[in-house]
């Protein structure tokens, strides 16, 4: 095998391109495995919206006034309102996860371990 010339510690230009091939594997599986959670977070919050919905309409048919309509569409857009902004959380909880792993795969192909981050 060709060694390089250029630093690297000795390794070898096919021992760095195999390492490469490592990070890229983990980088990809941590993406993946983000992205499942992210489908699974959406399909979620589509089956919730849906009950809500479902509950809502089913409420409608039961209001014998304009106030108790008016009641009914007010608590249907608070809880719409309340699992959007707790979907927007739950993403955003899963987008971090996502690059954190990423960024792990990426430190220990660099030969960094957890103790030598800057950020929890």
């Amino acid at each position: 095998m060709v060694r390089s010339t250029q630093g690297g510690g000795g390794r070898t230009t096919g021992g760095r391109v195999e390492a490469a091939g490592q990070t890229m594997t983990a980088t990809g599986e941590a993406i993946a495995a983000g992205l499942q959670d992210v489908a699974q977070a959406w399909a979620d919050y589509a089956q919730q919206v849906l009950e809500r919905t479902t509950d809502a309409t089913q409420a409608l048919l039961r209001c014998q006034n304009f106030n108790d309509m008016l009641g009914v569409q007010a608590e249907l857009m608070r809880g719409h309102l309340q699992a959007f902004l707790d979907q927007s959380t739950k993403l955003a909880e899963i987008t971090n996860r996502m690059a954190a792993r990423s960024l792990d795969a990426i430190r220990e192909a660099g030969g960094e371990t957890n103790a030598d981050k800057d950020w929890p």
